[in-house]
This record gives C-alpha cells, sequence and structure tokens, in this order.
C-alpha cells in the first residue's frame, strides 16, 4: 500500500509540475516533453528528497547550535547473525535474500534501543536518530543525544 500511496504522490507532483510548466511558457518556446520529464525536482514536503533531507540537517544543526555538541553519539549496525534472522532464512539464504525481515528485526530493536535511551537519560536537550542503508543492503541508525546536566570530561574539578 505504500508504495501505491508513493506513487500516486509522484505523479500529483508532475502533474502540477507540468500545469505549472505550461502557465509560465506561454512567452517562451517549447521544449522537448522528454527533457521535461527527466527533470522533476521534489519538494521538501516529499519525505526522502533532496530538500526534505537538507531541511532535516538544518534543522539538526540549528539544535546543536542553540543547545550546545552532544554528549554522546551512537551508532546501531544490523547483524545478520542476529537470532531472529538466523531463524528465517531458508537452506542456501543469506540476509540481503530476505529484505523485509532485515528491516523489521532491524527496526524492533531500534524501538528497544530508543526506549532505554529515552529511560536512562529522562532529562534531555534533544535525541535525534537518523537510519540509512550500507551498500551491502543492512540498516544502522546513528542517534546522538544531549543530556542536560551532563559532566564535561574537559572541565577541572576545583578543590
Amino acid at each position: 500500500m505504500y508504495s501505491r500511496t508513493e506513487e500516486e504522490r509522484l505523479a500529483y507532483i508532475t502533474r502540477e509540475r507540468k500545469r505549472h510548466a505550461e502557465e509560465m511558457r506561454d512567452n517562451e518556446e517549447q521544449r522537448d516533453e522528454e527533457d521535461f520529464e527527466c527533470n522533476i525536482k521534489l519538494p521538501a514536503s516529499f519525505v526522502g528528497s533532496r530538500a526534505w533531507t537538507s531541511d532535516q540537517t538544518a534543522d539538526a544543526m540549528a539544535l546543536g547550535r542553540k543547545y550546545g555538541k552532544p554528549t554522546f553519539f551512537c551508532t546501531m549496525t544490523f547483524n545478520p547473525d542476529w537470532a531472529k534472522i538466523k531463524s528465517r532464512l531458508r537452506p542456501g539464504q543469506t540476509a540481503t535474500d530476505i529484505p523485509v525481515a532485515v528491516a523489521r528485526v532491524f527496526k524492533s530493536r531500534l524501538e528497544k534501543v530508543m526506549h532505554v535511551l529515552r529511560t536512562r537519560f529522562s532529562e534531555k536537550k534533544y535525541l535525534i536518530k537518523v537510519v540509512e542503508f550500507q551498500k551491502r543492503g543492512f540498516p544502522h541508525a546513528h542517534i546522538i543525544i544531549k543530556v542536560c546536566n551532563a559532566i564535561n570530561g574537559h572541565s577541572s574539578a576545583k578543590t
């Protein structure tokens, strides 16, 4: 169902861009339709687009500027040897052959990690999570946390 929804959103963006371009082209010469098709820029409202990613990055950087550098930087990587993955493999299969199971197991584990981080650090300024996929197809997450009243390792104690 998600892919159908995304397809409809992309079709809407294409239709609206064509309509807008036709309105703007009253006095300009007609451009090749094929050239028009390949140069569609996705708006920031489309999750995953370059504009959306840029906005998300800018928001994260603004948090760092306002509240200071993060206290912790955590990375969680997918392990193809996890028992839940091994139990779903058929003979001759590898984890790359079952991407849906990989995504579900990783998401489940990541939610547990996020729950622990949210409950252990009750007073935090910000917590940002980014999930990416490696070239071999496995997910990994980067998590940064700014904790209130954190002990600064660089400060010296006054005696």
